[in-house]
C-alpha cells in the first residue's frame, strides 16, 4: 500500500492512499503544532467548538442535517500526540461517490463542509460564541476529570509527568482543568485563527480517489483561506535517559494499587530495524495474552489483577501497567524484572517468538481494514521523517531473530517506578 505525497503550497501537503477496498472515502485535515503545556488545553477545547457551527450551518443541528444529506457522512475532531508534536485532526468519512444513487456529489459536499468547519466557524462579536465556549469548557472539564477518576489512567499520566518532567512526554493532550477558567470566547478564537493560519497542514485521503482527483478536491478546502506557514516540523527522536531511577509513591483512597513503570530505549519509530525488534520484544514481554507478564506474573503467580506493557515508539519508551494488592509491591516488582531478564537472555522458545511475530503482523494487517488506522500509520511516519509501507514493516517483523529480540530488550533501561496506593509509607519501604 503506497502513499503518494505532493506539496500544495502554503504549508499544505497532500497524502493520497488510493484503494478500492472500502465503500467509503476518508479525508483528514491535520494541523501540526508543538506539544506545549501552555497551549494544549486551548487546542483540546477546539475539538468541540469547531463542531458547534460554521458559516452556512450556524448550529450543531444544521451541521448534522448537512451530513445526513451527504449520505450520513461522519465528521469528527480529535487530538493526537506524536512525541513533541500535537496534531488537531478534522476527519470526514463518507460513502464513496460511486455509490451515490441520486447523483449527489458526496466528496464535493464533504470538502465544502470541511472548509467551513476548519476555517469559517460561527462567531459572535469577534470571537467564538460565549454560550458555546462556556458549554465546551464544562464538557472538556468533565472529560479531564473522568480520566483522573480512572485510577489506571491517572497512574499512567503521573508516570509520564514524573518520567519526563517538563518535557513533552509528560503533557496531557486533553489539557488541564485549571487552565479553562482563563480561556475566553475571544481569546479562544484569536488562538484558533493563529493556529489554522500558521501551522503546517497534512491532508490525507484514503479511498477510490486518484492523486490527481484528490488534489483537485482538497484544494477546494483551502479556497479563500489565508495561510502564513513558512515550513514543516518533525518529531524529536525520543528522550535522553535519566541519571538515576525515580521511585515515587502517592497515597489515595484506593482499594487496588496502581503500578506504572517506565523504561527508556534508544529504539524509536524512525529506526526501522530496531523498531521492529522492539515490537517483538515487547510482545513477548507483556503486550499479549501469552506474554511473560500475563502468563507468569498474573496467571501463574496470581500477583496482579491485570499486568501488561506498551511500547511508546515515538517517545522511545516501554511502560508497564499493573493493578495489584498494595502489600505485594516488592514481590511484583521483582517478578516483572525477572520476566524482563528472561527476554533479555533469550529464555523463550521458538514457538513464543513465532506467536509474537504473527500476532503483531495480524494486528497490522487487521488495522489496514480501517481508513483511520491507515492515516495514523502514515502520519506517524511522516512526522518522524521516514518513508515506510505496511508491507515493509511486516517483512521486517517476520525477519526479527532471537538475537534481535534480546538485543532490543537489553536496550531497556529502568527510568521511573510510580505506585498509587492507600499507604504511602508502607509502599516507600517496598520501592
Amino acid at each position: 500500500m503506497l502513499c503518494h505525497t505532493r506539496e500544495l503550497g502554503g504549508g499544505v501537503v497532500l497524502h493520497t492512499v488510493e484503494t478500492n477496498k472500502f465503500k467509503t472515502d476518508c479525508i483528514s485535515v491535520n494541523f501540526v503544532m508543538p506539544l506545549e503545556r501552555e497551549t494544549v488545553t486551548r487546542v483540546a477545547l477546539l475539538r468541540g467548538l469547531l463542531l458547534r457551527g460554521s458559516e452556512g450551518y450556524p448550529t450543531f443541528e444544521k451541521l448534522s442535517a448537512r451530513t445526513d444529506e451527504l449520505y450520513g457522512a461522519d465528521v469528527s475532531i480529535e487530538t493526537s500526540a506524536f512525541g513533541n508534536l500535537l496534531v488537531l485532526s478534522v476527519t470526514a468519512v463518507s460513502l464513496a461517490g460511486r455509490y451515490s444513487v441520486d447523483g449527489t456529489d458526496i466528496i464535493g459536499g464533504v470538502c465544502d463542509l470541511l472548509r467551513r468547519i476548519c476555517f469559517f466557524p460561527v462567531t459572535e462579536n469577534g470571537g467564538f460564541s460565549p454560550e458555546y465556549t462556556q458549554s465546551e469548557k464544562l464538557r472538556l472539564k468533565d472529560e479531564i476529570e473522568a480520566k483522573i477518576n480512572d485510577k489506571g489512567e491517572y497512574a499512567g499520566r503521573r508516570l509520564g509527568e514524573i518520567m519526563y518532567g517538563d518535557g513533552y512526554g509528560g503533557i496531557s493532550k486533553l489539557g488541564y482543568a485549571e487552565d479553562l477558567d482563563g480561556i475566553t470566547a475571544t481569546g479562544a478564537y484569536l488562538f484558533y485563527r493563529g493556529l489554522v493560519s500558521r501551522c503546517p497542514v497534512h491532508v490525507y485521503t484514503v479511498g477510490g480517489m486518484t492523486a490527481e482527483e484528490a488534489e483537485y478536491r482538497v484544494t477546494t478546502i483551502f479556497d479563500g483561506v489565508e495561510r502564513d506557514c513558512d515550513g514543516d516540523i518533525h518529531a524529536i527522536r525520543g528522550h535522553k535517559r535519566g541519571v538515576s531511577v525515580k521511585r515515587v509513591a502517592e497515597e489515595m483512597d484506593v482499594k487496588q494499587g496502581k503500578l506504572a513503570i517506565g523504561y527508556r530505549t534508544s529504539a524509536v519509530l524512525s529506526d526501522g530495524r530496531d523498531y521492529a525488534s522492539m515490537l517483538v520484544a515487547n510482545e513477548i514481554f507483556g503486550s499479549s495474552p501469552v506474554s511473560k507478564l500475563f502468563m507468569h506474573v498474573r496467571e501463574e503467580l496470581n500477583l496482579c489483577y491485570h499486568c501488561g506493557s506498551a511500547y511508546r515508539a515515538v517517545n522511545g519508551a516501554v511502560t508497564v501497567a499493573a493493578g495489584i494488592d498494595c502489600t505485594k509491591l516488592s514481590i511484583v516488582l521483582e517478578a516483572i524484572e525477572e520476566m524482563l531478564g528472561e527476554v533479555q537472555r533469550g529464555d523463550f522458545d521458538d514457538g513464543e517468538l513465532e506467536i509474537a511475530k504473527k500476532s503483531i503482523v495480524s494486528g497490522v494487517r487487521a488495522g489496514f481494514d480501517s481508513a483511520r488506522y491507515i492515516i495514523s500509520f502514515f502520519i506517524a511516519r511522516e512526522l518522524c521523517g521516514i518513508s515506510d509501507t505496511p508491507e515493509a514493516l511486516v517483512a521486517r517483523i517476520l525477519d526479527v531473530s532471537r538475537d534481535d529480540v534480546c538485543r532490543a530488550a537489553r536496550e531497556l533501561s529502568l527510568d521511573t517506578v510510580y505506585f498509587l496506593c492507600n499507604d504511602k509509607k508502607a509502599a516507600e519501604e517496598q520501592l
